[in-house]
């Protein structure tokens, strides 16, 4: 304490006492947000979308807007909430369907509704939805079908079942789960 009431004087000498309380005020929040670049922690983007299946929600350390091709690209410890579903990956790539208009883009049309068309997610996917978990390194959601294509080593642990395959789909509206080329290990109840 004794040291920066001493740097205050210092300070109010150099500068004037209007200059000192500015450098006395902006000095903290300066070294807190020089403090929190060197560390760890990052800045998250958020980006929510609510349509007819509920409301999206995604969160990365990045996200770049793709005009050209009606996109939305997060990179970064993603973690994207719908519902009762998360689902947390490396990269996720969100795709809208063209709008019928003239206007193309998020930019030209940003006042018209976008309908949410795939999601493809990348890099140490891991899905939960209740006590289902989907671990694989790729998935692509479709919307129009609403079905969901696991990829890249998946296994799905239910409980203590677990199913492992070199592709797994998920139709969602019927809850169904379809492995082809897998195993499985089922613990009976």
């Amino acid at each position: 304490m004794m040291e920066c009431m001493r740097l205050i004087r210092i300070l109010r000498r150099l500068f004037g006492h209007k200059h000192t309380v500015i450098i006395v005020i902006a000095l903290p929040i300066f070294l807190g947000a020089v403090s929190v670049m060197n560390g760890e922690e990052t800045a998250a983007t958020r980006f929510m979308s609510k349509d007819s299946g509920g409301v999206l929600s995604i969160t990365s350390k990045k996200m770049t807007l793709v005009n050209q091709e009606n996109m939305i690209v997060f990179e970064g410890d993603v973690v994207l909430e719908r519902d009762s579903m998360i689902i947390k990956a490396k990269k996720v790539d969100v795709v809208f369907a063209p709008s019928p208009e003239k206007e193309q883009g998020f930019v030209d049309a940003a006042d018209k509704k976008k309908e949410l068309s795939t999601i493809t997610a990348t890099g140490d996917v891991e899905f939960v939805q209740g006590r289902r978990t989907i671990l694989s390194q790729k998935v692509l959601y479709n919307k129009k079908d609403e079905k969901m294509v696991f990829t890249g080593s998946p296994n799905i642990h239910e409980g203590e079942d677990e199913l492992k395959g070199e592709r797994i789909t998920v139709y969602i509206r019927e809850d169904r789960v379809v492995v082809d080329g897998g195993e499985a290990i089922i613990h009976p109840r």
